[in-house]
């Protein structure tokens, strides 16, 4: 059967962040509910799609990937599924020191720890020391493990508008917005289907807790339909291949930066 490549494929171990930074791509600073994915789950999930797809990159992310106790198991059985593809594990990292068997998984299973920085604010560079002398430890520890820490507070830029302290949607020209668009090529893998991105991936779940049920601007949002294992090749070579959307409206067209508030406090929207 033919495998069709994609650039990268993502998966939220947790939906829950520890975090709390605001205009987060993937909605963690609502603090999104949902069950942490067992393996089973991923299994099944990876199983519909593993024989049909070639990722370049496979990343395990959230999110806080860390908040799932069986994350050792699901690098593993990333690897498994996904053996030809780049494998990646994205965290915050403040949760490293509850897996002194993390390196060792890493190493074995040829995967890269993708630690995101998130802010230069006091309290969270204090936190975050900690994390960078964990990281420092395992280097030295096990040469043959891949670490990058990525300055993501650097890229962060606004992706939706607050009115009257609600999560609103701009209204944009499609084409525009998918050019500026910073999560175009990351496509997700969720509830067995494949998102476009992970705004529209995590939409349902911001819809309800940020309760938008009745906001009629996010129409669009509401009615994407994510791609089905069910789809046939040409469909699914359809949706790989298709650049901009309708929904991509509901996004900015052009970047614009946005420095948060610290991740470490919960505060108002911005």
């Amino acid at each position: 059967m033919q495998r069709f490549s994609l650039l990268a494929l993502e998966y939220h171990v947790a939906h829950g962040c520890n975090l709390s930074c605001q205009q987060c791509s993937h909605y963690g600073n609502f603090h999104l509910a949902g069950k942490l994915p067992t393996l089973a789950d991923a299994e099944s999930e990876y199983s519909r799609w593993s024989h049909r797809l070639k990722p370049t990159r496979f990343a395990l992310l959230g999110g806080e990937p860390l908040l799932n106790p069986a994350i050792l198991e699901h690098i593993q059985l990333a690897r498994k599924h996904w053996y030809d593809s780049d494998l990646m594990l994205v965290t915050n990292g403040f949760f490293l020191h509850r897996f002194p068997e993390l390196p060792r998984v890493l190493v074995d299973t040829e995967c890269q720890l993708e630690i995101s920085q998130h802010g230069t604010h006091q309290d969270y560079l204090e936190r975050f020391r900690d994390v960078k002398a964990i990281v420092w430890s395992w280097r030295t520890q096990y040469p043959k493990l891949c670490i990058n820490i990525r300055k993501s507070h650097k890229g962060w830029m606004r992706q939706y508008k607050i009115v009257d302290g609600m999560p609103m949607p701009f209204n944009s020209e499609p084409d525009a917005a998918y050019r500026v668009c910073m999560q175009r090529t990351c496509t997700q893998l969720v509830n067995g289907r494949l998102a476009k991105c992970p705004a529209l991936a995590y939409w349902p779940q911001l819809e309800t807790k940020a309760r938008l049920e009745s906001i009629s601007e996010w129409d669009l949002f509401r009615s994407y339909e994510a791609c089905p294992p069910t789809a046939s090749d040409d469909e699914l070579r359809s949706f790989l291949e298709t650049k901009s959307i309708p929904q991509c409206a509901l996004c900015p067209s052009r970047r614009v930066a946005f420095r948060h508030p610290s991740p470490l406090q919960r505060s108002n929207l911005q």
